[in-house]
């Protein structure tokens, strides 16, 4: 009876056993058969393709978790996930109730995006999801993983970013709110945008702080960084893509610690380059103006030809601070002196071949100069430099001494223009010294004239001016060849002076012969000759354009050369006594003497002289026997002697008058007392310094 009993408790208590085992096992299975269930709606009412993948639910939290899951969400767009984790009540998933999901998070997705599929007509019209997640999806979250677009041609992979996680609500409107955070160890970045599920267009901003290139380069590898070594990027853009046009972006980029290398003789570092109103559209880039700091550039003569197609995205680039190097030996040395350090200024686009630059700089590390130049496609150019007023005394003695003459103490400024093309170069210009000192620095120093030079070359303003005439530059460095030109030009200018003053005041006023020193008068008269007038008129031009000259001259008459002058002016005079006397008049109010009249008392001087009438000579006309008759009174007419003084000092006035009329400071005309001579009487100019 008690072994009955036994049997019976034992066979109650396996019973119990199995049936409390069983009710545990529908505890825990059911869940996960109503969770496989969930999917299968979750597919079909939505669209998401989901692979099979292990599916866990937490009775305690009631959370679903799918493992290694792949989502296909519409055709372009798949994300893969080591969880995708939701809060579901064990209620809901055996409810047939509409569903509503507060949050999904996916634990290290990797979402991959086919552009061209994913904007595509068929995947917008086919796909439920908009609805879906419209109204069902309320938020999700993606935890730290990457992002990869492709495209469906020819390019496999567009682009591969790394994020820290990512934030996306959903609205009635059909419109994902996107807020992105990127990875700090690849590069601080973020996005805040949205996503239009019905256009499929996307449209945000994107801030980016301090990327490095190397990440960019490694986030968008087709993209073309060819050129580009180093630098770090900030960015604040507004970004905006749909199926109808690639990605286009606008705003401000920021690149710094930047290094290009695009050849052996082309190369640019920079501190800071920063881009107004840049702009990426159809992968075409333009750029409103750019700021360019602190930077390198080596650019030869070849490389300038290429930077109008470099510069193509630009329509203005501020220049602050940059240093122009023209040998890769200057750019590579610690040591190595621009050609123009420290320029400031503006690269601004004229045509689509054709670049302007204008801006201040140092020439030589201490000149400043003014630069403008002109950049073409095509290999020409052309510069206008302008030196300011340089101290020769700050330069080294190798740059300012010229003909064994040292300069230092000389103040001095040029102008300069440049040209350039099928591989040559060419200057021309002029050298302006506002203070001129020179000094023999050793036994070399030509014979040059210093005080002839400054009295026939400083003009109204107290400079020296040298002209450059064209050169053709030899090909070696550009700031030596200048250096060369200027200083033989300075050689070769002071030179002539020195040797040929009349000859450089002659081309002075204008003229390409000599000045003439010598002034001739017509005969018996203080008129000049002709030749005489034009000489007077150049001595008045050079006079009024080099204040430190005076004028030395003095006035002259010939006792042989005048008499016969001087004799018919006086005969002149006497006829005109005459006729006033038979009018009953004053001379100086008789006009003149008609000719008839005049004859007749030619007739009566020579009957009255000579004592005959006038001679009867063959075929003689009368007014040829009045002309004979003439002539032989002025050859016996007496001339006062102090006619002749009077003359030489008329002379003397009638240049000193024209020369005062034209402005010349008579304290700068040295007149010599008139003299009376017996041969030629011939002035002469001499200028005093």
């Amino acid at each position: 009876m008690q072994n009955q009993s036994q049997s019976r408790w034992f066979v109650s208590a396996l019973a119990g056993l199995l049936i409390f085992l069983t009710l545990l096992s529908g505890y825990f299975l059911l869940p996960e058969r109503l969770a496989r269930h969930f999917l299968e709606r979750l597919s079909q009412e939505s669209g998401i393709e989901i692979l099979p993948v292990r599916v866990d639910y937490s009775l305690l939290s009631g959370e679903l978790i799918l493992k290694d899951s792949d989502l296909y969400l519409v055709p372009g767009l798949q994300i893969s996930a080591d969880e995708v984790r939701m809060r579901i009540p064990l209620s809901t998933l055996s409810s047939s109730d509409a569903l509503q999901l507060s949050g999904l998070y996916f634990q290290s997705p990797f979402i991959n995006v086919d552009l061209d599929r994913l904007g595509s007509s068929v995947s917008t019209a086919s796909s439920p999801l908009q609805k879906y997640m419209t109204t069902v999806v309320k938020s999700f979250e993606l935890g730290k993983g990457g992002l990869f677009l492709s495209r469906t041609g020819t390019q496999p992979l567009a682009a591969s970013l790394a994020y820290q996680s990512i934030q996306i609500q959903t609205s009635n409107s059909g419109e994902l709110k996107l807020s992105i955070d990127g990875l700090s160890e690849k590069g601080d970045w973020a996005f805040q945008g949205q996503f239009d599920l019905g256009a499929r267009e996307l449209n945000g901003e994107l801030d980016v702080r301090n990327v490095p290139l190397d990440t960019i380069q490694g986030a968008f590898p087709d993209s073309s960084f060819e050129h580009w070594e180093q630098a770090t990027v900030s960015a604040n853009q507004s970004v905006f893509w749909s199926p109808r046009q690639s990605v286009s972006m606008e705003g401000t980029l920021i690149l710094r610690q930047g290094l290009m290398s695009f050849a052996e003789d082309q190369k640019i570092r920079w501190d800071e380059l920063e881009l107004l109103g840049f702009s990426l559209s159809d992968g075409s880039v333009s750029v409103v103006k750019g700021s360019l700091n602190d930077a390198d550039a080596l650019l030869s003569e070849q490389a300038l030809a290429l930077l109008p197609e470099q510069l193509k995205a630009f329509s203005e680039l501020e220049l602050r601070r940059l240093n122009l190097f023209s040998q890769p030996a200057q750019w590579q040395s610690d040591h190595g002196k621009a050609e123009l350090s420290n320029l400031n200024g503006q690269l601004v686009r004229i045509s689509e071949q054709a670049l302007t630059l204008k801006g201040a700089a140092y020439a030589l590390q201490t000149l400043p100069v003014v630069v403008d130049a002109e950049l073409h496609s095509d290999g020409q150019g052309k510069a206008r430099i302008n030196l300011r007023e340089v101290d020769l005394g700050t330069v080294s003695k190798q740059k300012r001494v010229v003909a064994g003459y040292d300069l230092a103490g000389s103040k001095m400024g040029t102008v300069m223009q440049l040209s350039w093309g099928a591989g040559e170069r060419h200057a021309k210009g002029r050298l302006t010294f506002t203070r001129f000192t020179a000094r023999p620095d050793n036994g070399s120093a030509t014979d040059w004239n210093l005080p002839l030079i400054r009295a026939v070359m400083t003009d109204n303003k107290g400079r020296i001016v040298v002209p450059v005439a064209a050169h053709k530059l030899p090909e070696k460095n550009l700031s030596s060849a200048l250096i060369n030109l200027l200083q033989n030009s300075v050689k070769v200018s002071l030179k002539r002076v020195t040797d040929k003053p009349l000859l450089y005041l002659g081309q002075l006023s204008g003229s390409q012969t000599p000045l003439v020193e010598k002034i001739d008068y017509q005969p018996g008269k203080a008129l000049l000759c002709n030749e005489s007038e034009q000489t007077v008129r150049q001595w008045t031009s050079v006079l009024n354009r080099r204040p430190a000259l005076a004028l030395s001259f003095q006035g002259f008459a010939s006792r042989t050369a005048d008499r016969a002058g001087l004799a018919r002016a006086e005969l002149d005079v006497d006829l005109l006594e005459l006729y006033s006397t038979l009018l009953k008049e004053k001379p100086e109010n008789v006009a003149g003497i008609p000719l008839e009249t005049r004859e007749q008392l030619i007739e009566q001087m020579y009957l009255r002289i000579h004592n005959r009438r006038l001679p009867e000579v063959g075929e003689l006309s009368q007014q040829q026997r009045v002309v004979r008759a003439e002539n032989w009174l002025v050859s016996h007419w007496p001339v006062k002697p102090e006619s002749f003084q009077k003359l030489a000092e008329g002379r003397e006035q009638t240049i000193r008058n024209c020369l005062l009329e034209a402005g010349v400071d008579s304290k700068r005309l040295h007149i010599e007392p008139a003299q009376v001579v017996d041969g030629q009487a011939r002035m002469r100019f001499e200028f005093i310094y």
